[in-house]
């Protein structure tokens, strides 16, 4: 043990401007003398991660001491901008203060009137705060690449990361949810102004270091571990804050040590997990264990774990001279769930109530085969057979394809109502994007006002933890078949209507499940007059309906539109900060298309019609240019719209008519991939 501490008596004092990474301005021996650590420019010693160790979510959001945002970490080339993270000032009138700010169930906010009972937003105050720190950093952002000449991937992984997570909580959500989304924002933009921090002001001084470096480092600054010494050389140079970890006999006569102290451990950090605690990484602390962190913070803790499995597969898509693209393809499952064989759930049966819902055309390409049609066949979708007739319209069947006059539906937008119609379906449809949304017209469908207004009642139950569902799972929650949400809607007391043998009971079941899955809290099963929509009380008349369809198809619209781009234009097959950042590019790209701030969910009800839905074409023209970009991404892609932007049309002739070819081909696309209508924008009700 005494020779273990011979390297204290080595020690000694010596000029600070003679001193170099070797020295320190403290030390400490750990594991019994067996390891010493030193830092010739801070003067505490915090306790180290070593060995192997288990990351969990705490109760925080956060990763407790293995967390780089909290606690100094071993150095990694993979992530050299840890050390730059920024410590929690001390200065409670920082005003960066709210990107250490913790959210309690007082900054939670219930939603009333929700078939879930534990959903909420975050309080206006905070989410502020964090809006405003958040935008000044995607500023900062925005410039250094203005002058880079585009921006590195991971800072635009980081800058994404954060407007994401931030966006997520302007919709409700589990509180848990909310806890670690506040916690996301804040993580990347530390890891965001890390990363600026090293490219403007030390990468220089790591590549080129100065002959005479100053011992000070800023205090201010996380710091990090190391044990190679030519990194600490350069750390020091470049005034980072670290601590050199080696063996007792690397010390010699020639090294100072000014003071020997205790290690400091943690004070501020939150080690709980009660209602967290889920593991994102298990192994030998470095770098594997930083990816974990950085890839395991976009998790969330209740969307319901059986439903993320992936729903999507790739599939051929024809190729285009104009647009290169990787085909991809959906494959939906089963029951209620859709199936990886197109089925025919187009059509609305009576369900078991004996009261008759309005029923539609079969889908072309929805048939199935019979066994002999199937031998031979490796395409990934079924198609109709030639030989068989094609259907012919049927009296009282609703045709999807042409919205029929109905004082409950918000106005139409001539140019995709009539495009819509002219869809030309004789032509071989292939794939299924099943609805993410229940058909507006299913909603409103009974006849019987009582049926309708229970129908419009449970849906506006359903929407936030249906829409949070939908728009917080990364896009793989598994769609409802239409008769599931028919049968769903009908109910009067769920529970018990869920508890039977029948093929309906099971459906409903299913949705209940899916609900239940959100939290440990069992979903309400008693009607309220709580329930609000944007604030209003829920009340049966034409005005409250044609609201509550106009986000129906808008929501509709914006989800469809977003899994027909995924099938296109697919991610990098190899899950890394690229792809993510390709998908966050994505929905960038697509929320322009409605002024969104990079979400895909109406914030607010609108108080004029605009975007694609303005009476001027003129006032259309920033929306349908969005629209455009996204749809040259395509292959087969029109030369007009390859070649033609609408600020460079002259007169409202070339404006209408770029307008129709980017409608037309939106519409035919989605349905040679669908084989079914899509739900097309609405002008809001005002």
């Amino acid at each position: 043990m005494q020779a273990k501490l011979d390297w204290m008596s080595r020690a000694q004092d010596k000029l600070l401007n003679t001193w170099t990474f070797q020295d320190g301005l403290v030390g400490t021996g750990l594991d019994c003398g067996e390891w010493v650590i030193t830092s010739p420019n801070m003067d505490f010693v915090p306790q180290p991660v070593l060995g192997r160790i288990q990351v969990l979510v705490r109760e925080d959001g956060r990763y407790g001491v293995e967390d780089p945002i909290q606690w100094p970490q071993f150095f990694s080339t993979k992530y050299c901008h840890f050390p730059l993270i920024l410590r929690h000032p001390s200065d409670p009138e920082d005003h960066r203060r709210v990107i250490w700010w913790r959210p309690t169930p007082r900054d939670f906010i219930p939603i009333h009137g929700s078939v879930v009972s534990s959903l909420g937003t975050l309080a206006s105050v905070p989410w502020d705060n964090l809006a405003n720190i958040a935008r000044l950093m995607s500023n900062r952002v925005l410039v250094f690449t203005a002058c880079r000449g585009g921006p590195p991937t991971y800072l635009n992984f980081c800058d994404g990361s954060m407007r994401t997570a931030l966006n997520c909580l302007r919709f409700p959500s589990t509180y848990r949810d909310l806890v670690v989304q506040v916690a996301n924002v804040q993580r990347y933009w530390l890891e965001a102004d890390a990363w600026l921090r090293y490219m403007e002001s030390y990468k220089s001084k790591i590549l080129d270091p100065p002959l005479y470096p100053s011992s000070k480092a800023d205090d201010s600054l996380m710091g990090c571990f190391v044990t190679d010494p030519s990194i600490a050389f350069k750390l020091f140079a470049a005034g980072i804050p670290f601590w050199l970890v080696r063996s007792p006999n690397a010390i010699t006569n020639e090294m100072a040590i000014q003071g020997i102290v205790q290690l400091t451990r943690p004070t501020d950090i939150v080690f709980g997990i009660t209602g967290f605690g889920q593991q994102v990484y298990h192994g030998h602390v470095g770098q594997d264990h930083h990816h974990a962190i950085v890839k395991g913070a976009h998790t969330y803790m209740d969307i319901p774990r059986i439903f993320l499995s992936a729903s999507h597969s790739s599939q051929p898509v024809p190729s285009s001279s104009s647009v290169a693209s990787t085909p991809m393809s959906v494959s939906p499952s089963k029951s209620i769930i859709p199936s990886p064989i197109p089925v025919s759930t187009s059509t609305l049966h009576p369900h078991s109530s004996g009261r008759q819902v309005p029923q539609s055309t079969p889908s072309r390409g929805s048939h199935t085969s019979d066994k002999r049609r199937n031998q031979g066949h490796t395409a990934p979708y079924q198609t109709r057979d030639k030989r068989r007739p094609k259907p012919q319209a049927t009296p009282n069947i609703r045709d999807k394809f042409v919205e029929g006059e109905n004082p409950l539906f918000p106005p139409r937008i001539p140019v995709w109502s009539e495009t819509l119609a002219k869809v030309d379906r004789r032509v071989e449809s292939q794939g299924r994007i099943e609805y993410f949304v229940p058909e507006p017209a299913l909603i409103i469908g009974p006849k019987d006002p009582n049926s309708r207004r229970r129908y419009l009642f449970n849906w506006a139950k359903a929407r936030d933890p249906w829409l949070y569902l939908m728009t917080y799972s990364a896009f793989q929650q598994k769609p409802i078949h239409q008769q599931g949400w028919c049968n769903y809607l009908n109910h009067t007391n769920l529970h018990e209507a869920s508890s039977g043998t029948t093929h309906t009971a099971k459906e409903k079941a299913e949705v209940l499940a899916l609900f239940q899955g959100i939290s440990v809290e069992e979903p309400r099963a008693t009607h309220s007059d709580e329930v609000l929509f944007f604030g209003k009380a829920f009340s049966f008349t034409e005005a409250y309906c044609r609201e509550v369809l106009w986000e129906v198809f808008e929501m509709g619209f914006q989800l469809e539109l977003l899994a027909l781009d995924k099938i296109l234009v697919p991610a990098p097959s190899v899950v890394s900060h690229t792809s993510q950042v390709f998908e966050y590019e994505r929905h960038d790209l697509i929320s322009r298309v409605f002024g969104n701030d990079g979400h895909l969910r109406v914030a607010s009800l609108p108080t004029e019609n605009c975007g694609l839905a303005a009476e001027n074409i003129a006032d259309r023209i920033s929306a349908l240019e969005a629209f455009r970009i996204v749809l040259v991404r395509w292959p087969g892609a029109p030369q007009l719209l390859c070649t033609r932007k609408f600020a460079q049309a002259v007169i409202d002739r070339d404006l209408l008519d770029l307008e129709q070819c980017a409608v037309k081909f939106y519409l035919d696309t989605f349905y040679f991939h669908s084989s079914r209508a899509t739900l097309v924008p609405h002008r809001f009700p005002l």
